[in-house]
């Protein structure tokens, strides 16, 4: 039977433990490369990601590709209790990918639930083997439905099954792929041809990007008005799981929409690791974001912001830094305000403090050479600014 979650999605069965745990924003999103020869059309990956060697753990960009100190601190600030990891291909990378997953289970123990999104086209039975031993929990395949040989993508799928099925830790193995508009027989082919061996089908509602609309439009597709959601998508994945609900009464089948992801993956993730980096001087709005002020010196939000902090030289910033901290104890000598209510932004190159400070001083503020501004942020590791207003 066919049922709504009140994440706004739609299922037949359980959920698996790696969607539990996502709808409730209790997922790591490991971005572990973005190195992939797929080269599908649809795929969404940001310029910034695609194709780019790199880690991210959630909007943190990792130092380096062997960060892995960085990866568990921000599974910690967002109470994870479990990992998605994702690329790119993780394949393609695979001692990385190991030494994340060892890292992470060491670190928070066996029950820190690990799923990993793999493309088949680098699969092996070696390869699986490997992902297993170091404690994967779940897979979820993205086989190439539309052109390759379904019959071998669904060999290397069954291997995953096999090579655990004398094992007493099992793991559970599944599909997953975006709904794609004119390509229903394409997709009922490939769950007709995986029913008996899948543990699991995730479906997707199919979204537009910068990097892959024109293919999109290529196709024939378009986006719903005022939405970035493909038209048709949600329509064909409901016919879809109308399908399984018939004709495949055994699989787990949970359609994940856009709004699914938006309103509750991603809202529940922030709002978890908001408890975490909440500071004395911040109000939390209603959507729980950061209302706060920023207090600017030589460099002030605008175009390519971070790449001009990033650009600067290092003994530049340390003199900037510096210059910040005296003006920080003078702010707090001369106007009796708490440490705590009032500090530096390394990455910023800011000075952070209570809107009402900064209200109540902006004329002082701007006599020591600072410019004010009262701000509402993400609570994200980039501290993404989604409103500016100048005192």
């Amino acid at each position: 039977m066919i049922q709504k979650t009140k994440f706004l999605s739609y299922c037949t069965g359980k959920l698996t433990e790696g969607c539990k745990f996502c709808v409730e924003g209790r997922k790591l999103v490991l971005f572990i490369t973005g190195k992939c020869r797929r080269g599908c059309f649809y795929c969404p990956l940001s310029e910034k990601r695609k194709e780019k060697d790199i880690v991210w753990a959630n909007e943190r960009k990792l130092s380096n590709v062997n960060a892995v100190s960085e990866a568990i601190e921000e599974a910690r600030l967002s109470q994870a209790k479990g990992a998605g990891i994702t690329g790119g291909d993780p394949l393609l990378i695979l001692s990385r990918t190991l030494k994340f997953t060892k890292a992470l289970k060491k670190k928070f123990g066996k029950n820190f639930h690990i799923h990993i999104y793999l493309p088949t086209l680098r699969v092996s039975k070696q390869k699986l083997m490997s992902l297993y031993t170091a404690g994967i929990d779940e897979v979820r395949f993205h086989p190439d439905f539309l052109k390759g040989n379904l019959k071998k993508e669904i060999a290397k799928i069954k291997l995953a099954k096999d090579i655990v099925a004398k094992k007493k830790r099992k793991w559970l193995v599944g599909i997953e792929i975006p709904v794609i508009p004119k390509t229903e027989k394409k997709t009922i082919a490939l769950i007709d041809s995986a029913k008996g061996i899948i543990d699991f089908l995730n479906l997707n509602e199919l979204e537009i990007s910068t990097t892959n609309a024109f293919c999109l439009y290529k196709f024939g597709l378009n986006f719903k008005k005022n939405s970035c959601v493909v038209q048709g998508s949600n329509e064909l994945a409901l016919k879809i799981l109308k399908y399984c609900d018939k004709n495949a009464k055994n699989l787990r089948v949970h359609y994940c929409t856009a709004s699914t992801k938006d309103r509750f993956q991603y809202c529940n993730r922030l709002k978890l690791r908001l408890m975490k980096v909440k500071k004395p001087y911040d109000e939390i709005t209603q959507d729980n974001d950061l209302y706060r002020a920023a207090l600017y010196s030589e460099i002030i939000p605008g175009f390519d912001y971070e790449k001009r902090i990033s650009e600067i030289p290092r003994a530049r910033k340390i003199k900037i830094l510096e210059k910040m901290q005296d003006t920080r104890n003078i702010l707090m000598k001369r106007y009796d305000i708490p440490s705590r209510l009032i500090e530096i932004d390394e990455k910023k190159l800011r000075i952070l403090t209570s809107a009402e400070i900064a209200t109540k001083l902006a004329k002082e503020i701007k006599n020591l050479g600072l410019k004010p501004a009262i701000i509402i942020e993400l609570p994200t590791y980039d501290n993404l600014q989604i409103q500016l207003n100048w005192l």
